[in-house]
Protein backbone atom coordinates (compact mmCIF):
# COMPACT_ATOMS: atom_id res chain seq x y z
CA UNK A 1 0.00 0.00 0.00
CA UNK A 2 2.84 2.37 0.85
CA UNK A 3 4.48 1.56 -2.46
CA UNK A 4 1.29 2.40 -4.35
CA UNK A 5 0.92 5.67 -2.46
CA UNK A 6 4.56 6.52 -3.14
CA UNK A 7 4.10 5.82 -6.85
CA UNK A 8 1.00 7.99 -6.95
CA UNK A 9 2.77 10.87 -5.22
CA UNK A 10 5.75 10.51 -7.52
CA UNK A 11 3.44 10.44 -10.56
CA UNK A 12 1.64 13.61 -9.47
CA UNK A 13 4.96 15.34 -8.82
CA UNK A 14 6.29 14.31 -12.24
CA UNK A 15 3.11 15.56 -13.90
CA UNK A 16 3.37 18.87 -12.05
CA UNK A 17 6.99 19.38 -13.08
CA UNK A 18 6.15 18.47 -16.68
CA UNK A 19 3.21 20.88 -16.83
CA UNK A 20 5.34 23.71 -15.41
CA UNK A 21 8.01 22.98 -18.01
CA UNK A 22 5.51 22.92 -20.89
CA UNK A 23 3.88 26.16 -19.75
CA UNK A 24 7.31 27.81 -19.41
CA UNK A 25 8.12 26.79 -23.01
CA UNK A 26 4.77 28.25 -24.05
CA UNK A 27 5.78 31.42 -22.22
CA UNK A 28 8.99 31.65 -24.27
CA UNK A 29 6.97 31.35 -27.49
CA UNK A 30 4.54 34.02 -26.29
CA UNK A 31 7.56 36.15 -25.39
CA UNK A 32 8.72 35.93 -29.00
CA UNK A 33 5.30 37.17 -30.11
CA UNK A 34 5.45 39.86 -27.41
CA UNK A 35 8.55 41.28 -29.09
CA UNK A 36 6.51 41.75 -32.27
CA UNK A 37 3.68 43.47 -30.37
CA UNK A 38 6.08 45.75 -28.49
CA UNK A 39 7.61 46.95 -31.74
CA UNK A 40 4.53 47.15 -33.97
CA UNK A 41 1.67 48.39 -31.77
CA UNK A 42 3.23 51.82 -31.02
CA UNK A 43 4.03 52.15 -34.73
CA UNK A 44 0.42 51.43 -35.66
CA UNK A 45 1.37 48.34 -37.65
CA UNK A 46 -0.40 44.98 -37.91
CA UNK A 47 0.87 42.38 -35.45
CA UNK A 48 0.02 39.59 -37.92
CA UNK A 49 1.23 40.76 -41.34
CA UNK A 50 3.81 40.93 -42.76
CA UNK A 51 6.07 38.22 -41.37
CA UNK A 52 8.95 39.25 -39.12
CA UNK A 53 12.03 40.58 -40.87
CA UNK A 54 15.33 42.26 -40.11
CA UNK A 55 14.64 45.99 -39.62
CA UNK A 56 17.93 46.87 -41.36
CA UNK A 57 18.09 44.69 -44.48
CA UNK A 58 14.52 43.36 -44.68
CA UNK A 59 15.61 39.70 -44.55
CA UNK A 60 12.59 37.49 -43.85
CA UNK A 61 13.20 35.62 -40.62
CA UNK A 62 13.01 31.88 -41.18
CA UNK A 63 11.31 29.56 -38.63
CA UNK A 64 14.62 28.15 -37.42
CA UNK A 65 15.84 31.72 -36.83
CA UNK A 66 12.84 32.47 -34.61
CA UNK A 67 13.26 29.86 -31.86
CA UNK A 68 13.12 31.75 -28.55
CA UNK A 69 16.54 32.43 -26.99
CA UNK A 70 18.19 29.50 -28.83
CA UNK A 71 18.17 31.21 -32.25
CA UNK A 72 19.67 34.36 -30.76
CA UNK A 73 22.51 32.33 -29.26
CA UNK A 74 22.98 30.24 -32.42
CA UNK A 75 23.10 33.35 -34.63
CA UNK A 76 25.53 34.99 -32.19
CA UNK A 77 23.15 37.91 -31.81
CA UNK A 78 23.49 38.89 -35.48
CA UNK A 79 21.21 38.85 -38.51
CA UNK A 80 22.05 35.84 -40.67
CA UNK A 81 21.99 38.01 -43.80
CA UNK A 82 23.48 41.45 -43.06
CA UNK A 83 25.14 40.64 -39.72
CA UNK A 84 23.42 43.59 -38.03
CA UNK A 85 23.38 43.12 -34.23
CA UNK A 86 20.22 41.73 -32.62
CA UNK A 87 19.48 43.38 -29.29
CA UNK A 88 19.78 41.33 -26.10
CA UNK A 89 16.33 42.66 -25.23
CA UNK A 90 14.65 40.12 -27.50
CA UNK A 91 15.85 36.96 -25.71
CA UNK A 92 15.53 38.76 -22.36
CA UNK A 93 11.79 39.33 -22.93
CA UNK A 94 11.42 35.70 -24.00
CA UNK A 95 13.19 34.55 -20.83
CA UNK A 96 11.15 36.84 -18.58
CA UNK A 97 7.90 35.60 -20.09
CA UNK A 98 9.01 31.97 -19.79
CA UNK A 99 10.00 32.41 -16.14
CA UNK A 100 6.78 34.27 -15.37
CA UNK A 101 4.66 31.55 -16.97
CA UNK A 102 6.59 28.90 -15.04
CA UNK A 103 6.12 30.67 -11.71
CA UNK A 104 2.40 31.13 -12.31
CA UNK A 105 2.06 27.44 -13.24
CA UNK A 106 3.95 26.54 -10.06
CA UNK A 107 1.75 28.74 -7.87
CA UNK A 108 -1.55 27.66 -9.51
CA UNK A 109 -0.80 24.18 -10.92
CA UNK A 110 -3.24 22.78 -13.47
CA UNK A 111 -3.67 19.51 -11.60
CA UNK A 112 -4.87 21.36 -8.48
CA UNK A 113 -6.58 24.53 -9.73
CA UNK A 114 -7.67 23.48 -13.20
CA UNK A 115 -7.80 26.35 -15.70
CA UNK A 116 -7.42 29.02 -13.01
CA UNK A 117 -3.97 29.95 -14.29
CA UNK A 118 -5.04 30.61 -17.90
CA UNK A 119 -6.32 34.21 -17.42
CA UNK A 120 -3.25 34.98 -15.29
CA UNK A 121 -0.94 33.79 -18.07
CA UNK A 122 -2.72 35.97 -20.63
CA UNK A 123 -2.61 39.03 -18.40
CA UNK A 124 1.03 38.44 -17.45
CA UNK A 125 2.03 38.39 -21.12
CA UNK A 126 0.06 41.60 -21.69
CA UNK A 127 1.71 43.23 -18.67
CA UNK A 128 5.16 42.44 -20.10
CA UNK A 129 4.13 44.05 -23.40
CA UNK A 130 2.68 47.10 -21.63
CA UNK A 131 5.81 47.60 -19.53
CA UNK A 132 8.17 47.55 -22.49
CA UNK A 133 5.96 49.81 -24.62
CA UNK A 134 5.73 52.26 -21.70
CA UNK A 135 9.51 52.25 -21.33
CA UNK A 136 9.93 52.92 -25.06
CA UNK A 137 7.16 55.45 -25.68
CA UNK A 138 5.82 56.61 -22.28
CA UNK A 139 2.43 55.31 -23.45
CA UNK A 140 0.18 52.44 -22.38
CA UNK A 141 -2.00 51.53 -25.39
CA UNK A 142 -5.74 51.02 -24.90
CA UNK A 143 -5.51 47.97 -27.17
CA UNK A 144 -3.68 46.20 -24.33
CA UNK A 145 -4.94 47.77 -21.09
CA UNK A 146 -8.69 47.63 -21.75
CA UNK A 147 -8.77 44.03 -23.09
CA UNK A 148 -6.63 43.00 -20.10
CA UNK A 149 -9.31 44.40 -17.77
CA UNK A 150 -11.92 42.31 -19.59
CA UNK A 151 -9.77 39.17 -19.36
CA UNK A 152 -9.35 39.72 -15.62
CA UNK A 153 -13.09 40.12 -15.07
CA UNK A 154 -14.00 37.09 -17.20
CA UNK A 155 -11.28 35.07 -15.48
CA UNK A 156 -13.22 35.19 -12.21
CA UNK A 157 -15.72 32.74 -13.71
CA UNK A 158 -13.11 29.98 -13.91
CA UNK A 159 -11.07 30.64 -10.75
CA UNK A 160 -11.26 27.85 -8.18
CA UNK A 161 -12.67 29.01 -4.84
CA UNK A 162 -9.54 28.02 -2.94
CA UNK A 163 -7.19 29.78 -5.36
CA UNK A 164 -6.91 32.99 -3.33
CA UNK A 165 -7.99 35.02 -6.36
CA UNK A 166 -10.91 37.49 -6.29
CA UNK A 167 -14.55 36.72 -6.98
CA UNK A 168 -16.41 38.69 -9.67
CA UNK A 169 -17.60 41.30 -7.16
CA UNK A 170 -14.14 41.62 -5.60
CA UNK A 171 -12.55 41.99 -9.04
CA UNK A 172 -14.99 44.71 -10.09
CA UNK A 173 -14.44 46.64 -6.85
CA UNK A 174 -10.68 46.14 -7.10
CA UNK A 175 -10.59 47.41 -10.68
CA UNK A 176 -12.71 50.45 -9.80
CA UNK A 177 -10.61 51.29 -6.72
CA UNK A 178 -7.36 50.90 -8.65
CA UNK A 179 -8.53 53.16 -11.47
CA UNK A 180 -10.03 55.61 -8.98
CA UNK A 181 -6.92 56.04 -6.86
CA UNK A 182 -4.64 56.66 -9.82
CA UNK A 183 -7.25 58.86 -11.54
CA UNK A 184 -7.33 61.08 -8.45
CA UNK A 185 -3.52 61.22 -8.43
CA UNK A 186 -3.77 62.20 -12.10
CA UNK A 187 -6.36 64.96 -11.55
CA UNK A 188 -5.32 66.43 -8.18
CA UNK A 189 -1.61 66.01 -8.83
CA UNK A 190 -1.87 67.60 -12.27
CA UNK A 191 -3.88 70.47 -10.80
CA UNK A 192 -1.04 71.14 -8.37
CA UNK A 193 1.60 70.82 -11.12
CA UNK A 194 -0.36 73.36 -13.20
CA UNK A 195 -0.31 75.69 -10.18
CA UNK A 196 -4.08 75.29 -9.87
CA UNK A 197 -4.77 76.52 -13.39
CA UNK A 198 -7.80 74.84 -14.99
CA UNK A 199 -7.27 72.08 -17.55
CA UNK A 200 -7.76 72.87 -21.23
CA UNK A 201 -9.34 69.48 -21.90
CA UNK A 202 -12.89 69.67 -23.27
CA UNK A 203 -14.09 66.16 -24.13
CA UNK A 204 -17.74 65.67 -25.02
CA UNK A 205 -19.95 63.94 -23.86
CA UNK A 206 -17.73 62.14 -21.33
CA UNK A 207 -14.27 62.94 -20.12
CA UNK A 208 -12.32 64.18 -17.12
CA UNK A 209 -15.12 66.56 -16.18
CA UNK A 210 -17.32 63.57 -15.34
CA UNK A 211 -14.44 61.92 -13.45
CA UNK A 212 -14.16 65.07 -11.33
CA UNK A 213 -17.91 65.21 -10.67
CA UNK A 214 -17.92 61.50 -9.77
CA UNK A 215 -15.21 62.15 -7.16
CA UNK A 216 -17.26 64.98 -5.65
CA UNK A 217 -20.52 63.01 -5.60
CA UNK A 218 -18.79 59.92 -4.21
CA UNK A 219 -17.28 61.91 -1.34
CA UNK A 220 -20.64 63.46 -0.54
CA UNK A 221 -22.92 60.41 -0.57
CA UNK A 222 -21.03 57.27 -1.58
CA UNK A 223 -20.32 55.64 -4.93
CA UNK A 224 -23.96 55.60 -6.12
CA UNK A 225 -24.11 59.37 -5.64
CA UNK A 226 -20.86 59.67 -7.58
CA UNK A 227 -22.18 57.67 -10.52
CA UNK A 228 -25.44 59.61 -10.43
CA UNK A 229 -23.60 62.93 -10.49
CA UNK A 230 -21.44 61.81 -13.42
CA UNK A 231 -24.49 60.55 -15.32
CA UNK A 232 -26.31 63.84 -14.73
CA UNK A 233 -23.26 65.78 -15.95
CA UNK A 234 -23.08 63.70 -19.11
CA UNK A 235 -26.83 64.15 -19.70
CA UNK A 236 -26.44 67.94 -19.43
CA UNK A 237 -23.62 67.76 -21.97
CA UNK A 238 -25.76 65.75 -24.38
CA UNK A 239 -28.67 68.16 -24.09
CA UNK A 240 -26.42 71.21 -24.49
CA UNK A 241 -24.35 69.51 -27.22
CA UNK A 242 -21.20 70.95 -25.67
CA UNK A 243 -19.21 70.51 -22.45
CA UNK A 244 -20.89 72.16 -19.47
CA UNK A 245 -18.46 72.14 -16.60
CA UNK A 246 -17.07 73.55 -13.40
CA UNK A 247 -13.37 74.50 -13.12
CA UNK A 248 -11.31 71.71 -11.59
CA UNK A 249 -10.11 73.86 -8.71
CA UNK A 250 -13.72 74.55 -7.74
CA UNK A 251 -14.68 70.87 -7.98
CA UNK A 252 -11.81 69.67 -5.81
CA UNK A 253 -12.26 72.44 -3.26
CA UNK A 254 -15.85 71.21 -2.91
CA UNK A 255 -14.52 67.63 -2.80
CA UNK A 256 -12.41 68.46 0.26
CA UNK A 257 -15.47 70.06 1.88
CA UNK A 258 -17.54 66.95 1.06
CA UNK A 259 -14.96 64.69 2.73
CA UNK A 260 -15.08 66.89 5.82
CA UNK A 261 -18.90 66.74 5.81
CA UNK A 262 -18.77 62.93 5.55
CA UNK A 263 -16.92 62.87 8.87
CA UNK A 264 -20.19 64.00 10.52
CA UNK A 265 -22.05 61.02 9.03
CA UNK A 266 -24.77 63.17 7.48
CA UNK A 267 -25.10 61.46 4.09
CA UNK A 268 -22.39 58.82 4.40
CA UNK A 269 -19.58 57.77 6.71
CA UNK A 270 -15.94 58.83 6.29
CA UNK A 271 -15.15 55.35 4.94
CA UNK A 272 -18.16 55.60 2.63
CA UNK A 273 -16.97 58.99 1.36
CA UNK A 274 -13.44 57.83 0.64
CA UNK A 275 -14.44 54.49 -0.90
CA UNK A 276 -17.26 56.23 -2.77
CA UNK A 277 -14.75 58.65 -4.26
CA UNK A 278 -12.43 55.87 -5.43
CA UNK A 279 -15.12 53.53 -6.78
CA UNK A 280 -17.21 56.16 -8.58
CA UNK A 281 -14.13 57.88 -10.00
CA UNK A 282 -12.67 54.58 -11.18
CA UNK A 283 -15.88 53.37 -12.84
CA UNK A 284 -16.39 56.65 -14.71
CA UNK A 285 -12.73 56.75 -15.77
CA UNK A 286 -12.88 53.22 -17.23
CA UNK A 287 -16.28 53.78 -18.88
CA UNK A 288 -14.91 56.95 -20.45
CA UNK A 289 -11.79 55.16 -21.63
CA UNK A 290 -13.89 52.41 -23.20
CA UNK A 291 -16.12 54.97 -24.89
CA UNK A 292 -13.24 56.80 -26.51
CA UNK A 293 -11.43 53.59 -27.46
CA UNK A 294 -14.50 52.22 -29.25
CA UNK A 295 -15.17 55.63 -30.80
CA UNK A 296 -11.60 55.81 -32.12
CA UNK A 297 -11.82 52.29 -33.56
CA UNK A 298 -15.13 53.07 -35.25
CA UNK A 299 -14.17 56.47 -36.67
CA UNK A 300 -10.44 55.88 -37.19
CA UNK A 301 -9.84 59.41 -35.92
CA UNK A 302 -7.55 60.28 -33.01
CA UNK A 303 -9.06 61.38 -29.72
CA UNK A 304 -9.22 65.19 -29.57
CA UNK A 305 -6.75 66.40 -26.98
CA UNK A 306 -6.60 70.11 -26.19
CA UNK A 307 -4.46 69.37 -23.11
CA UNK A 308 -1.66 67.52 -24.91
CA UNK A 309 1.05 69.93 -23.73
CA UNK A 310 -0.22 70.25 -20.15
CA UNK A 311 2.02 68.93 -17.37
CA UNK A 312 0.55 65.89 -15.63
CA UNK A 313 1.36 64.14 -12.37
CA UNK A 314 0.66 60.71 -13.84
CA UNK A 315 -0.49 59.48 -17.25
CA UNK A 316 -4.04 58.24 -17.81
CA UNK A 317 -2.65 54.95 -19.13
CA UNK A 318 -1.58 54.22 -15.55
CA UNK A 319 -5.24 54.59 -14.50
CA UNK A 320 -6.24 51.73 -16.80
CA UNK A 321 -3.19 49.68 -15.81
CA UNK A 322 -4.15 50.04 -12.13
CA UNK A 323 -7.60 48.73 -13.05
CA UNK A 324 -5.97 45.66 -14.62
CA UNK A 325 -4.10 44.97 -11.39
CA UNK A 326 -7.25 45.60 -9.34
CA UNK A 327 -9.30 42.97 -11.18
CA UNK A 328 -6.72 40.24 -10.61
CA UNK A 329 -5.90 41.22 -7.02
CA UNK A 330 -9.06 42.58 -5.40
CA UNK A 331 -8.99 45.87 -3.52
CA UNK A 332 -7.06 44.71 -0.45
CA UNK A 333 -4.09 43.24 -2.29
CA UNK A 334 -4.30 46.11 -4.77
CA UNK A 335 -3.47 48.50 -1.93
CA UNK A 336 -0.41 46.36 -1.18
CA UNK A 337 0.50 46.49 -4.88
CA UNK A 338 0.24 50.29 -4.96
CA UNK A 339 2.34 50.60 -1.79
CA UNK A 340 5.03 48.38 -3.32
CA UNK A 341 4.86 50.23 -6.64
CA UNK A 342 5.35 53.65 -5.07
CA UNK A 343 8.12 52.30 -2.83
CA UNK A 344 9.99 50.64 -5.71
CA UNK A 345 9.40 53.71 -7.89
CA UNK A 346 10.88 55.99 -5.25
CA UNK A 347 13.94 53.76 -4.83
CA UNK A 348 14.33 53.46 -8.60
CA UNK A 349 14.04 57.20 -9.12
CA UNK A 350 16.61 57.97 -6.42
CA UNK A 351 18.99 55.32 -7.80
CA UNK A 352 18.62 56.74 -11.31
CA UNK A 353 19.41 60.25 -10.12
CA UNK A 354 22.43 59.09 -8.11
CA UNK A 355 23.70 57.26 -11.19
CA UNK A 356 23.45 60.46 -13.18
CA UNK A 357 20.49 59.39 -15.31
CA UNK A 358 18.19 62.08 -16.66
CA UNK A 359 15.78 59.94 -18.68
CA UNK A 360 12.16 60.03 -17.55
CA UNK A 361 11.18 56.58 -16.27
CA UNK A 362 7.45 55.87 -16.60
CA UNK A 363 5.48 54.57 -13.65
CA UNK A 364 3.87 51.69 -15.58
CA UNK A 365 6.73 49.18 -15.09
CA UNK A 366 6.79 49.97 -11.36
CA UNK A 367 3.03 49.36 -11.19
CA UNK A 368 3.47 46.03 -12.96
CA UNK A 369 6.31 44.94 -10.67
CA UNK A 370 4.38 45.93 -7.55
CA UNK A 371 1.27 44.15 -8.86
CA UNK A 372 3.13 40.91 -9.57
CA UNK A 373 4.78 40.95 -6.14
CA UNK A 374 1.35 41.46 -4.57
CA UNK A 375 -0.09 38.62 -6.66
CA UNK A 376 2.39 36.18 -5.10
CA UNK A 377 3.04 37.75 -1.69
CA UNK A 378 0.28 40.31 -1.13
CA UNK A 379 -1.72 38.26 1.33
CA UNK A 380 1.41 37.51 3.37
CA UNK A 381 2.26 41.22 3.39
CA UNK A 382 -1.25 42.14 4.55
CA UNK A 383 -1.18 39.48 7.28
CA UNK A 384 2.22 40.71 8.47
CA UNK A 385 1.02 44.32 8.54
CA UNK A 386 -2.18 43.46 10.44
CA UNK A 387 -0.10 41.40 12.86
CA UNK A 388 2.10 44.45 13.49
CA UNK A 389 -1.07 46.34 14.38
CA UNK A 390 -2.23 43.52 16.64
CA UNK A 391 -5.16 42.69 14.35
CA UNK A 392 -5.81 39.04 13.51
CA UNK A 393 -7.15 37.93 10.14
CA UNK A 394 -6.90 39.52 6.70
Amino acid sequence: MRKIAFCLIQGVYTLAVFSIFVIAILGALIGSFANVVIYRVPAGKSIVFPASSCPKCGHKIKPWENIPVISWLFLRAKCSNCKAPISFRYPLIELVTAIGFGLLAWRWPLEVYGFTVIPLLIIFAMLVMMSMIDLDTLLLPDSLTLPAIMVGVLGTFIYRQNSGLPSLNQALVGGAVGAGIIALVNRVGSLVVRRFADTKERLWPIGMDQVNVAALGGALGGWTWGLGAAAASMLVNLVARKPIRLPELTVYALWVVALVVSSFGILTTPVGGISGTFIATGIVAIVGALFWWVRDLASNEPLPDDSEDEPVAMGFGDVKLAAVLGVILGWQQLLAALFLSFLIGAVGGIASRLAGGDRLIPFGPYLVLGGLLALFFGQDLISWYLGMLGISGA
